[in-house]
C-alpha cells in the first residue's frame, strides 16, 4: 500500500472517530445530567476522552508519514507509538477520575434516577455505535499497520463492554428498584477504563524498546530468505527493529574470503533483495560482510531461526552478551 493511501485512510478514520465519539459523548453526558445516572454519565465522560484520542491519532499519523531528516534519520514512524502512550495516559486519567466520582457517590448515598428508559435507550445506541467504531478502526489499523490506530480500536472494544455494562445495570435498576446498582456499575466502568489504559501503555513497549511482539515471524522470514542466496554462509547477529509499519534489519553474513569487494557487495545486495522480496514492509537492510570461518566476540543478535518456536516466540535464544 502506498503512503498516500495510508495517510488518506488514517485521516478518514480519525475524522470518523472524532465525529462519532462527539455525538455519543454529548448524548450520554446530557442523559446523565437529565436522569441523574452516574453510570451513563461516566460512559459519556469516557467517550469524551475518545474525541481527544482520535485527535491525537490524526496528528500522530500525519507526523509519522514525514520523510527522514537530519534530526530523525530513521524517519518519524515511531510517532504512532509515542501517541499510543499519550492516549493510554489520557484514558487512565479519565478512568481514575471516574473511580473517584463513583466512590464519592457510593459513600454519599444514591439519588433517584429519573427516566430509566432513556438511559437504557442511550446505552443501547452507544453499544451499537462503539461496536461499529471498533470494527472500523481495527480494520484500518491492520490495513495500515498503525499501532496508535489499533490501540484506539482496542479502546473502542473496551467501550463496548462499558456501554453494555451500563445497559445491563440500568435494566437491573428498573427491575429491582435498587438505585445503588447504577453507582456500582459506574465504579466497574472506571475499573475497566483503567485496565484498558494500562494494557495500551504496555502494548507499545515492544516497538519503543526495539523488540518484536510474540508471533511476529520477521526473523524466520529473514533466515529463510538468506538460505536461498548462494554463496552466503552463517547469517548471524541479526537484529530487527520496528518503526511504525516499517522494519529495519541489521545482520552479519560470511562469504568466501577470496572474493573481490565488488563480488562480495553483489552478494550483500542479493541478500537485501531476497529479504525485501519476502517481507514487503522491510525498507532498509544493513549488512556487514565477514570472511567465511571468521571468529570474534560478537555483540547482541539472533544467530539462528531455531531460537524461535512455531509462533515466533523466543525459545532459549542464544544471545551473546
Amino acid at each position: 500500500m502506498k503512503d498516500s493511501e495510508r495517510i488518506r485512510l488514517a485521516r478518514q478514520g480519525s475524522i470518523v472517530g472524532i465525529v462519532a465519539n462527539a455525538v455519543l459523548a454529548v448524548l450520554k453526558i446530557l442523559t446523565g445530567f437529565v436522569t441523574g445516572s452516574v453510570a451513563i454519565l461516566a460512559d459519556g465522560i469516557d467517550s469524551s476522552t475518545d474525541i481527544l484520542t482520535s485527535i491525537i491519532t490524526l496528528i500522530s499519523t500525519s507526523l509519522s508519514r514525514k520523510p527522514p531528516d537530519t534530526e530523525h534519520p530513521y524517519g518519524h514512524e515511531r510517532a504512532d507509538a509515542v501517541a499510543s502512550k499519550i492516549v493510554s495516559m489520557v484514558i487512565f486519567f479519565a478512568g481514575a477520575q471516574l473511580a473517584w466520582n463513583s466512590f464519592e457517590r457510593l459513600f454519599a448515598g444514591t439519588t433517584e434516577i429519573e427516566n430509566l428508559f432513556l438511559v437504557i435507550l442511550v446505552a443501547g445506541i452507544s453499544s451499537a455505535g462503539k461496536l461499529l467504531l471498533y470494527r472500523y478502526k481495527l480494520g484500518i489499523g491492520k490495513k495500515i499497520d498503525s499501532s496508535v490506530f489499533i490501540a484506539d480500536a482496542l479502546n473502542m472494544k473496551s467501550d463496548i463492554i462499558i456501554s453494555l455494562s451500563v445497559l445491563a445495570g440500568s435494566i437491573a435498576v428498573r427491575i429491582t428498584g435498587l438505585q445503588i446498582i447504577d453507582t456500582v456499575v459506574g465504579l466497574a466502568v472506571s475499573a475497566l477504563v483503567i485496565k484498558t489504559a494500562i494494557g495500551l501503555f504496555w502494548e507499545t513497549n515492544y516497538e519503543l524498546m526495539d523488540g518484536l511482539k510474540p508471533g511476529d515471524d520477521t526473523y524466520s522470514i529473514i533466515f529463510e530468505a538468506i538460505a536461498r542466496v548462494p554463496g552466503v554462509k552463517n547469517p548471524h547477529k541479526v537484529r530487527v527493529r520496528k518503526m511504525g509499519y516499517k522494519y529495519l534489519v541489521d545482520l552479519d553474513i560470511e562469504v568466501d574470503p577470496d572474493l573481490t569487494v565488488k563480488k562480495a557487495h553483489a552478494l550483500a545486495k542479493n541478500v537485501e533483495k531476497a529479504i525485501i522480496t519476502d517481507h514487503d514492509r522491510v525498507y532498509d537492510v544493513h549488512i556487514h560482510i565477514e570472511p567465511s570461518g571468521n571468529i570474534e566476540d560478537e555483540n547482541f543478535g539472533i544467530d539462528s531461526v531455531d531460537q524461535f518456536d512455531s509462533k515466533g516466540r523466543s525459545n532459549t535464544p542464544r544471545l551473546k552478551p
